[in-house]
């Protein structure tokens, strides 16, 4: 979305060779940066990020794919409409951008909170999915739960982020340190994240922006049900990568993603944390590269 709305025009430039982009899809305006050319690789975000948590992986994999990296509804410069936060709304959002560029089949890559949106996109849709790159996270009714029992390691913030009419109110005015305070408890390496990519990161989710992103929070017990009852009926057949941080979700991450895929390659960084694209980015696009073409 366009300045206009409580967020700075001003953002951080995209990877040389990108362009950052937008596109009215599913009822929703969303903004996106797509680089290179060949088969399309769809990249998924996770929270509290946006497109940018890519911008290291993004000139790896555009030498060799079309990159499309959006910002999901709800976050970045995106649209943030009051609903539609469920992950199979989410998902047929960047089902119809992937079609309004001209792609059908993708290679689909995502992480955090993009994860649950991946495996709704791939389930939904499984003709137009190539392969599935699953990094730590964990699917609704299939593992995510355990993610939330803070009696057993669990992280707070799932239930202050499901919560309403409070931490709205907690957070108004403080998104910087806020969210700031998450990427450095998820990332090993002091220098994964900088000053000014904080600050890229608050930009967008200030005016607004942060309790937008509590939606996906608000909608994972429902999308449980959807999983359970629907989309996880027929596990994925496509072939899957499971991609985690060997400090992370690690096991909780394979162990979710092998309960509705069949076909599951398991790999762990190490030198990572939970925000594994962050701490690791050349590992982590050499792993996601030498997936996509293990046929070639």
């Amino acid at each position: 979305m366009q300045p206009g709305d409580g967020r700075p025009a001003l953002r951080a430039p995209v990877p040389d060779g990108a362009t950052s982009r937008y596109a009215t899809v599913n009822g929703v305006r969303l903004h996106y940066v797509i680089a290179g050319s060949g088969d399309p690789v769809l990249l998924l975000h996770g929270w509290p990020e946006t497109w940018y948590a890519w911008r290291k992986v993004v000139p790896a994999l555009a030498a060799r794919f079309t990159v499309v990296a959006p910002d999901m509804r709800g976050y970045g410069d995106s649209e943030r409409p009051a609903d539609g936060y469920d992950k199979v709304t989410v998902a047929t959002d960047l089902h119809e951008l992937m079609r309004s560029l001209g792609f059908g089949r993708v290679h689909l890559v995502a992480q955090d909170m993009g994860g649950p949106v991946g495996f709704a996109y791939a389930a939904s849709f499984p003709a137009d999915v190539r392969d599935f790159v699953f990094i730590e996270s964990a699917v609704p009714g299939f593992g995510l739960e355990a993610s939330m029992d803070v009696a057993h390691g669990g992280s707070w913030h799932m239930g202050f982020n499901m919560a309403q009419g409070i931490n709205e109110v907690l957070v108004a005015g403080r998104e910087r340190p806020f969210i700031e305070y998450f990427y450095r408890r998820g990332t090993l390496h002091p220098d994964a994240l900088t000053p000014t990519d904080i600050d890229e990161y608050a930009r967008s989710y200030a005016a607004g922006g942060l309790v937008a992103s509590f939606n996906y929070y608000r909608t994972l017990l429902d999308d449980a049900k959807v999983n359970r009852d629907r989309l996880a009926v027929k596990q994925l057949a496509l072939p899957v990568l499971s991609l985690a941080a060997e400090k992370g979700f690690g096991d909780l991450s394979h162990a979710s993603i092998t309960q509705v895929a069949n076909h599951v390659e398991r790999r762990t960084i190490a030198g990572a944390k939970h925000f594994l694209v962050q701490d690791q980015p050349q590992a982590a696009a050499a792993a996601i590269l030498s997936f996509l073409t293990r046929t070639e």
